[in-house]
């Protein structure tokens, strides 16, 4: 058994668009993970000697800057995130101790013990993430069980959420002071069948039940299931 005590992770979703990010590379996962801090608005600095040719593009678009060099003391200062991924793991040591003496938030990649954040396995769809962390213990296990919910909650549900989106203004001026009110509607508008229209590629259709479901006033007895299965207060304005 591994003696390494567990502990609990916070949950969150970062901001990082136009937040300076350091990207520590060389590793085989580098040229992904860079792409990604890009698609979420990361403005990213990498610090690598060795080649990444997928990134190259990247760089005379002027969307990622590349020093290309190995890490120096002193690097971390100005950022306030840091991914490290160095082919030789032994720099975590050298990077985790500046990040902590800046107070930098570190990531080193499959190194759970120099980590303030770890990441976890996600799906995403459109404004839809499912995201899946098993704490460090055994993340094949979270890819799994994210590769179960990728079936689940298919393509289908990034239109839905556009959609969604596009009523909040409605469902607030339908209920502008109640919040009971629009938190019952939220979930009519949820519980509708307006996600498997879209499925079968009826979005107008989709538009008119969940408009329907806003609109329809809601019994006690249809609230009072609602009370037993959603959180109280996780329900948007």
């Amino acid at each position: 058994m591994n003696p390494t005590p567990t502990h609990m992770y916070y949950p969150v979703m970062l901001d990082l668009r136009g937040r300076p990010v350091l990207f520590v590379g060389g590793g085989w996962e580098t040229e992904a993970k860079v792409r990604g801090l890009l698609e979420a608005g990361a403005e990213v600095t990498l610090l690598s000697p060795f080649e990444h040719p997928g990134l190259e593009p990247l760089v005379h678009s002027g969307r990622i800057s590349w020093l290309r060099r190995g890490y120096r003391r002193g690097d971390l200062a100005g950022f306030r995130l840091c991914f490290a991924h160095p082919p030789d793991r032994s720099l975590n040591a050298l990077i985790a101790r500046e990040a902590r003496e800046r107070g930098v938030w570190l990531n080193a990649v499959d190194d759970p013990a120099r980590c303030d954040l770890i990441l976890p396995a996600a799906h995403r769809q459109g404004d839809l993430v499912v995201a899946v962390s098993t704490g460090g213990a055994a993340p094949a296990l979270g890819v799994r069980i994210r590769q179960r919910l990728a079936r689940e909650y298919g393509p289908e549900y990034a239109p839905y959420l556009e959609l969604l989106r596009s009523l909040r203004p409605v469902v607030l001026q339908t209920y502008p002071h109640d919040f009971e009110a629009r938190k019952a509607a939220w979930y009519r508008m949820v519980d509708s069948p307006a996600l498997g229209l879209l499925a079968l590629g009826e979005p107008e259709s989709a538009r008119g039940v969940l408009l329907e479901a806003l609109r329809r006033h809601h019994d006690h007895d249809h609230d009072h299931h609602h009370h037993h299965n959603a959180p109280e207060l996780e329900v948007p304005s």
